[in-house]
């Protein structure tokens, strides 16, 4: 028979309110046997780590285990059961993390990004890969970029996905470490499995809600100065999870924006101010091009 405690510890990132959504690991007895399960009742698809310790049990599954959740799925993970059953009871003690995405998501090299602004706005990018990094000085947020907007500027997404996550009920912000877990943010999962967050956003209205898709220039929210930041601005990056030490954590992956009729590729610069132009809307991603250095008539000094 089975005897002991069953007991969850979950682990997060404090940038995404991935505590928020609906994703939990749970047991379901089986007999003599006890089944762990992931269930996931939200639109992202989840990655999580699990890992099983205890006494006297054994299991049809090597732990740690490293699995993806699709969206709205409940997914057995392993059964665990008695390792010597004339030894009496058996227990065990699960732990996990998770975050949203995929962790075999492999990046479309094709994509390009439109700029996170509508069309005809300029605006500064102020840090961004390549360049002096200040705040962008770990694996989660290398390849970040943060665009000056002004606070309550319109927020447009950079590439069409689903809405996993929108948080937007904190009202501080300031260039102080007690606000790491203050910034409003939007997550939006695409097709590849990375995930684009938006960032540092002004409190309400929700404009868009989890489970809702969004094309590339519908409106998110507005630009803000919520959670660590010196000043508003609209803090964009785009990562997939990766296992790090017993956890799920986020890593950034570098991207292209594309700009201008017709359009081109570029990646941001810091100290570069972008115009938004994109007058022929329906132009294929396929359409853009790699700029030679110096040609891309939307970024200025």
């Amino acid at each position: 028979m089975f005897s002991g405690v069953l007991c969850a510890a979950l682990v997060a990132s404090a940038q995404a309110s991935i505590t928020d959504y609906p994703f939990r690991l749970v047991t379901r007895a089986q007999g003599s046997q006890q089944e762990l399960v992931a269930e996931n009742d939200g639109p992202a698809p989840i990655t999580v780590y699990a890992s099983v310790s205890g006494e006297n049990f054994a299991s049809d599954r090597t732990w740690p285990a490293t699995v993806v959740v699709p969206p709205y799925t409940a997914m057995p993970l392993g059964r665990v059961f008695a390792a010597d059953k004339t030894a009496g009871g058996y227990n065990f003690l699960f732990r996990y993390s998770h975050h949203f995405g995929r962790v075999d998501a492999v990046p479309d090299a094709d994509m390009a990004y439109r700029l996170p602004y509508r069309d005809g706005e300029v605006y500064s990018i102020t840090q961004a890969y390549g360049g002096k990094l200040t705040s962008h000085n770990n694996r989660e947020n290398l390849y970040a970029v943060d665009f000056a907007m002004p606070q309550g500027s319109v927020v447009v997404a950079a590439r069409a996905g689903t809405v996993v996550d929108v948080m937007l009920r904190h009202q501080e912000g300031g260039f102080d470490p007690s606000y790491l877990d203050k910034a409003n943010t939007i997550a939006i999962v695409h097709d590849d499995g990375t995930v684009a967050e938006y960032a540092h956003l002004s409190p309400g209205p929700e404009l868009v809600k989890p489970g809702q898709r969004v094309a590339a220039g519908d409106v998110l929210g507005y630009s803000g100065n919520t959670g660590y930041s010196s000043g508003p601005h609209l803090h964009f990056i785009v990562s997939k999870p990766t296992v790090t030490d017993g956890k799920v954590t986020r890593t950034s992956v570098p991207i292209l924006f594309y700009a201008n009729d017709p359009p081109v590729r570029f990646a941001a610069q810091a100290g570069t101010s972008v115009t938004a132009n994109y007058k022929s809307t329906a132009v294929a991603q396929e359409q853009t091009r790699t700029p030679a250095p110096g040609t891309a008539t939307g970024l200025s000094q």
